[in-house]
C-alpha cells in the first residue's frame, strides 16, 4: 500500500527542512491520506477534482439542492429537515458524512451558494443518475403539498439541466403525491442484493460493465417519455414510473455491494 499525500510530504519537508520537515510532512501527509481515503497515486487525481468543485460527489450535490428546494418553500421547516435525516439512512452515511451532508445542506439554502454550477457538473460527470437526484428533490418540494412556483420554477429548471422530460417529471409528482396522500403503498427501495439483481435480471456479482449495460437497456424499455410517444395511457406511465424507481434503487444497491461508479 502506498500512501501518496504521505511520500509527497515526506519528499516535499525533506526538501525544504530536511530531516525534521520531512518527517512533520509525512505526518501531515498521511493524516490526509487517511482523511481523503487515499492509497495510491490513481486515486489522487479524483480526490483532488472533488476537492477542487470540479468533480462533485452525487451526495454532496444532492444536499445542496435539496437545501435549495427546502428554502424555496419560503422558510425551512421540521418537515424538510426530517426528510433530510431520512435520506441520510436511505444513502447508509456514518456520522462525519452526515455531519457533512447537513453542512451542504444548510450552505444550499444560501443565495450566493453556486448550487446549480455543481448540479451541472454533477448531470455531465454521472448522467445515470440524473433522474435519482431529480427524484429526491421533488420529494423534497412536494413535502408540503403542492410545490410553489418557486419550487416548480427551480424542479423545471434543474429538470431541464439534467435533461429529463415532462412525462418524467409528472411521474415523479405523482408518486410523492400518492405517498403523501396515502393512497397508494411506498415502492419497494429493492429489497436484498439477490433481488435488486433480480430487478436488473443479472447474477449478483456480475461484471459492473454488465451491470450498467442491464440498467441503461432496462431504463430504455421503460422510460415513460418513449412510452408516452408510443400512446401509453396515464396508467401505463405510473406503472412504468413505478418500474422506472425500482430499476434506479436495484442499480445503486448493486453498485454499492460492488463498489463501481
Amino acid at each position: 500500500m502506498l500512501w501518496p499525500v504521505t511520500v509527497a510530504g515526506v519528499l516535499l519537508g525533506s526538501a525544504v527542512a530536511g530531516v525534521p520537515g520531512g518527517i512533520l510532512g509525512g505526518v501531515l501527509g498521511h493524516a490526509l491520506d487517511r482523511h481523503w481515503g487515499l492509497r495510491r497515486w490513481s486515486e489522487v487525481p479524483a480526490q483532488l477534482g472533488r476537492w477542487l468543485g470540479l468533480r462533485p460527489d452525487f451526495e454532496r450535490v444532492l444536499f445542496l439542492c435539496l437545501g435549495r428546494m427546502a428554502k424555496a418553500h419560503g422558510r425551512v421547516t421540521a418537515e424538510h429537515l426530517q426528510l433530510a435525516r431520512e435520506l441520510m439512512q436511505q444513502y447508509r452515511l456514518d456520522e462525519p458524512q452526515r455531519l457533512a451532508a447537513m453542512a451542504d445542506f444548510n450552505r444550499g439554502k444560501l443565495p450566493a451558494t453556486s448550487v446549480e454550477r455543481q448540479l451541472r457538473r454533477l448531470c455531465r460527470q454521472q448522467q445515470g443518475r440524473n433522474a435519482e437526484l431529480l427524484d429526491s428533490c421533488w420529494r423534497m418540494g412536494l413535502v408540503h403539498g403542492r410545490p410553489s412556483a418557486a419550487t416548480r420554477q427551480l424542479l423545471e429548471r434543474w429538470a431541464a439541466i439534467a435533461g429529463l422530460g415532462k412525462a418524467e417529471q409528472q411521474r415523479m409528482q405523482q408518486r410523492h403525491q400518492r405517498r403523501r396522500s396515502g393512497s397508494a403503498a411506498p415502492v419497494a427501495t429493492g429489497g436484498g442484493l439477490q433481488q435488486a439483481a433480480a430487478v436488473l435480471g443479472v447474477e449478483q456479482n456480475a461484471e459492473p460493465a454488465q451491470i450498467k449495460r442491464a440498467y441503461r437497456r432496462l431504463l430504455s424499455r421503460h422510460h415513460p417519455d418513449k412510452l408516452m410517444a408510443a400512446g401509453a395511457s396515464e396508467d401505463e406511465l405510473a406503472a412504468a414510473g413505478e418500474q422506472v424507481h425500482r430499476i434506479q434503487q436495484a442499480y445503486e444497491k448493486l453498485k454499492r455491494y460492488r463498489g463501481f461508479r
